[in-house]
């Protein structure tokens, strides 16, 4: 699994996209008519591309978590894709080694997104960090990336070494430090 992270407007998607997302659940007409108005703003989840005319063709059967996954997109651009890749593990294990988040994964995975008891999870995962944690959690990050230097993490999914893995570290933290530039959240997914 990669681990993919994106620079991701929280405020809009508070404001205007979950909104839709919860009226979908209900009737996923909501969904795809807020698509047929917005095509210039969306792009494929997928390709990148910007939607057109005939966008439903690609995606065959149109479910729920399909109009979700499209419906983000007004949110984040799909290109501009700056996860760790599969050095998610080693990272997500240091971090949590650190014990400094109450939720030890929450900087690699975000939280979960869920509206009215359904999870958003158009993937193998999918999380979000507002924009206005994306500051906090980038300062405890910095703060402790000497004993992330230092640790030793165990289990690991793939053998690795520590520059390795603090070279992730540190990229990590450039997602952060990115999404306190522009002002907005992350969306993180694999």
């Amino acid at each position: 699994m990669d681990h993919k992270a994106f620079v991701f407007d929280t405020n809009k998607f508070h404001a205007e996209i979950e909104p839709v997302m919860r009226d979908s659940i209900k009737n996923t007409k909501a969904a795809h008519r807020y698509i047929c108005e917005h095509l210039d703003e969306l792009q494929s989840p997928y390709t990148g591309d910007t939607l057109d005319e005939d966008w439903e063709e690609e995606f065959g059967d149109l479910t729920l978590q399909v109009y979700f996954d499209i419906l983000l997109t007004a949110c984040y651009d799909v290109e501009d894709d700056r996860g760790v890749g599969e050095m998610w593990d080693a990272v997500n294990e240091v971090i949590k080694g650190l014990d400094v988040f109450e939720e030890g994964e929450l900087p690699v995975t975000g939280w979960k997104v869920e509206i009215d008891d359904v999870i958003v999870d158009p993937g193998q995962g999918l999380g979000i960090i507002d924009c206005d944690e994306v500051a906090d959690i980038l300062e405890v990050l910095k703060e402790n990336r000497d004993e992330a230097e230092c640790a030793e993490p165990e289990d690991l999914l793939c053998e690795t070494d520590p520059d390795e893995w603090i070279e992730a570290y540190d990229n990590l933290c450039g997602i952060y430090e990115e999404a306190v530039r522009q002002g907005k959240g992350l969306l993180l997914t694999f």
